[in-house]
């Protein structure tokens, strides 16, 4: 599992080059969205994702989600949406969890990393919005 909350977190998941190329590009796309929703004239340097819902990479064999506070994990959640993204040659779940009014967090994994039942239970919850979107549309 992976946090990213400021551009130190994406700067370093680059780095690491733990994610494909799509994927990475992606997610920093989607963290400069929201800097620019929720950045409230902060320095993009200076801002964080702490404050209103942080993003939240979930790689292959990720089961314990209760340190980003899902007690009982992933299908036991009542999700807001869940789309399916296409950047690129990748295939993206994207998951938004409210916890509360104001705090919502953002769950991004590829498509197939999971148990049968995860893969089910999200491409039902994609099925049940009809939401598959392209990255480059989303902006």
């Amino acid at each position: 599992m992976r946090i990213i909350m400021t551009t130190v977190d994406v700067a370093m998941l680059r780095q690491a080059n733990a994610l494909p190329l799509d994927y990475m590009n992606y997610l920093e796309e989607e963290f400069l969205g929201l800097y620019q929703a929720l950045g409230c004239g902060e320095t993009l340097d200076g801002w964080s994702l702490a404050r209103d819902g942080y993003m939240v990479v979930i790689e292959a064999g990720d089961n314990n989600l209760q340190p980003v506070g899902l007690r009982y994990g992933l299908r036991q959640t009542m999700p807001e949406f869940v789309e399916l993204v296409e950047a690129g040659k990748q295939l993206i779940y994207r998951i938004g969890v409210l916890y509360d009014n104001d705090f919502m967090m953002l769950f991004y994994s590829m498509v197939g990393i999971h148990d049968v039942e995860t893969e089910t239970w999200l491409q039902e919850q994609v099925n049940q919005s009809e939401r598959m979107v392209k990255a480059d549309e989303m902006q």
